[in-house]
Order: C-alpha cells, then sequence, then structure tokens
C-alpha cells in the first residue's frame, strides 16, 4: 500500500473500505501540498470514517464551513490594520454613547484602520456607521430573536453570520489589531473576559485594548477601580495585567493609544520555546542594551536579541522585518505589551 505522505498519521487502513481509495488518491495529490492541507483532510476523513450522531457531524460541517467563510472574506484584507469594536446592541441612535462610539469609528478610519463589529444595532451600527460601509466588517450571529445587520454592513462582501459565538470570536481577534469595549451587555462583558483572558495567557497576539466610556458617563469605571483593585489585591491577577487596558472617555487617546502600539512593533509569534517580536526598523544597540535592562527579569534566561532572516521558516512576506529574539518566563507573557510600548518609545526617541 503505498505510504501516506510525509508528516502523516497512516490511518488509511482506519478508514472504511469505501473511503480507501479516494483517501489516497487525494493525499497523493497534496503530496507535495502544506502539512496542514493533509492534516485538516486526514482528521476529516477520520471523523467521517466513524459511526458519530448526525447532530455533531452537523455542527462541525457548520463550523468548518463557517470559519472557510470567514477566512476567505478577511483574506483581500490581510494586510490592512483593524480593530474590533464591542458593544450593546439595544443602545439607540439618539443616546449619547451612540453618538460618541460613532465618532469613534470615525476617529478609527482617519487613523487608518478598519472597523469590525457584530454587525448589528446599537452600538455595533455607531462603530460602522462612523467608518462608513466601504471601512467596515460585520459577523452576525444567528438568534432564536434574529439579529439583523444594521444598513451599513448588509449587503457587503464583508458581512457574514456565523452560527455560534465561538467561532465568531475567533475572527473578531483572530482578524483585530486593537480592541475598543464599549457599554453594553452580557454578550459584550463575555467579549471583554474573553479578550483579556487570551492576551494574558499569551493565546492571542498582544494588542491594545480600550475601555472607551462617554462623557459624563461610567460604565467600566466600577470594573476598573473596584473589581481590578480587588482581583490584584487577592492576587487573583497580576498587577502587570492592569496594564493591558487603558479606560478613557476620550476618543483621541483610545485612538492614539492603538495606533502608537504600531509605531515600530509589526507582529508576533512564537518559535519553539522563544518569542519573536517583528519590527519595522531595527533598534540602536543603546535601545537594546535599554530594554534589556528594564526587562531581564521576565527572561527566562539569556537577553533580549535583535536578529534578521530568523527563523528561515518565516513567513516570507515578513522576511525583510528585523526581529526581537526572547526567551520570555511564560508566566509572564502580559509584559508583552509593555515591553512593546518601551520598544516602540525608545524607537522614537532616537528616530525622533
Amino acid at each position: 500500500m503505498t505510504s501516506p505522505p510525509p508528516g502523516m498519521p497512516p490511518l488509511i487502513d482506519e478508514l472504511p473500505d469505501f473511503l480507501k481509495d479516494d483517501a489516497r488518491h487525494l493525499l497523493e495529490d497534496l503530496a507535495g501540498d502544506s502539512l496542514y492541507k493533509r492534516l485538516i483532510l486526514t482528521e476529516a476523513l477520520r471523523l467521517v470514517g466513524t459511526e458519530q450522531p448526525e447532530a455533531d457531524i452537523k455542527m462541525v460541517s457548520r463550523i468548518l464551513k463557517e470559519i472557510r467563510t470567514g477566512l476567505e472574506v478577511f483574506r483581500p484584507y490581510r494586510n490592512v490594520r483593524k480593530v474590533s469594536v464591542f458593544g450593546s446592541a439595544r443602545i439607540p441612535p439618539s443616546d449619547p454613547r451612540y453618538l460618541h462610539v460613532r465618532e469613534c469609528g470615525k476617529a478609527l478610519k482617519e487613523a487608518g484602520f478598519m472597523v469590525i463589529t457584530g454587525g448589528g444595532g446599537g452600538l455595533m451600527q455607531a462603530a460602522n456607521e462612523g467608518a462608513g460601509r466601504d471601512f467596515s466588517f460585520g459577523i452576525n450571529i444567528n438568534l432564536p430573536l434574529e439579529q439583523k445587520p444594521n444598513p451599513y454592513v448588509d449587503g457587503s462582501s464583508r458581512h457574514f453570520y456565523c452560527q455560534y459565538f465561538f467561532t465568531r470570536k475567533l475572527f473578531f481577534l483572530k482578524e483585530s489589531d486593537g480592541v475598543v469595549l464599549c457599554p453594553g451587555g452580557f454578550g459584550t462583558l463575555d467579549e471583554a473576559f474573553e479578550t483579556l483572558t487570551l492576551i494574558q495567557t499569551g493565546r492571542n497576539p498582544p494588542i491594545p485594548v480600550v475601555m472607551l466610556d462617554a462623557p459624563d458617563d461610567d460604565y467600566w469605571g466600577p470594573f476598573i477601580h473596584s473589581w481590578l483593585r480587588r482581583l490584584t489585591h487577592d492576587h487573583l491577577i497580576s498587577p502587570d495585567d492592569n496594564h493591558l487596558i487603558l479606560h478613557t472617555d476620550s476618543i483621541n487617546a483610545a485612538v492614539d493609544y492603538i495606533r502608537d502600539f504600531y509605531v515600530n512593533y509589526h507582529s508576533f509569534r512564537y518559535v519553539g520555546h522563544l518569542t519573536l517580536l517583528r519590527l519595522l526598523n531595527p533598534l540602536s544597540e543603546h535601545a537594546l542594551k535599554r530594554l534589556n535592562a528594564e526587562f531581564s527579569d521576565v527572561l527566562s534566561d539569556g537577553r533580549i536579541e535583535q536578529v534578521f532572516g530568523w527563523p528561515k521558516n518565516d513567513d516570507t512576506a515578513y522576511a525583510h522585518l528585523p526581529r526581537l529574539r526572547m526567551n520570555l518566563d511564560r508566566s509572564r507573557i502580559n509584559v508583552l505589551p509593555q515591553i512593546i510600548r518601551r520598544m516602540n518609545a525608545l524607537y522614537l526617541r532616537e528616530a525622533g
């Protein structure tokens, strides 16, 4: 029997007879392609080759369709910075909070960002209205009480539906270079806590997070001034976790906080046990020495090093970028946003 492609589990023998020939041909056709394409195919074959309840098969097929759809929608905009704006669907256009979020969407667009929302009414509509149809994405959710798309995303090629909240939230964060949290109910709080959890634990790249209140409103104040203080006092979160959030009622401050994060920082990835920060411009030896002096306590060992053309298997689109390489203590991953902001400041001081 033909051997499986390199890196593939030998599972053709595990499949029912009616699948074996087709599976062998498909795997052979993909032998020279991405390993991960073959892994997707083999896992799908493993699933359909076993007895599963029809409801579970239906669920998996819907999940795959939603992920494929989302990837296709966002692919043309891969190199455009985007900000997800979360907020209540129940706040009417006459409310001062609506007007404030609309101005925030406009300011984000003018700063060069596209805006992603849940595609519904209320503050989601406000952000899309401010950004305008051509700079907006909407990811609606199918609910028993249907959430209709707002007029600024309805019919757009950048609008789609999800059946499941977790696939919807996957794209909110996968595609975002920043998050603005506005007043909202359980759904907004869920999005807020998931965002903070994923950044805190390093499961999402470091991105700026803003808790935005309207002037004379104090929706996020109790969370910032009571809950965060209590969580820190009881050692349920680290004091460094407080630096993951900017709380403000200023649109200019919110947009500057997000935009400034990318002054010299480009992107992030793990390479084995190492953490890699891609930069737009290299740091001077003095700036690198300063960075090491200030953050040596968050490294497991070694130093923050500046490297070029490493690793060789990095995305070719990023091959020209300098990088900072460090063996970061994974329990201190929540300090990454501070490292990035300090690196940006050191770069600006010398560049300007």
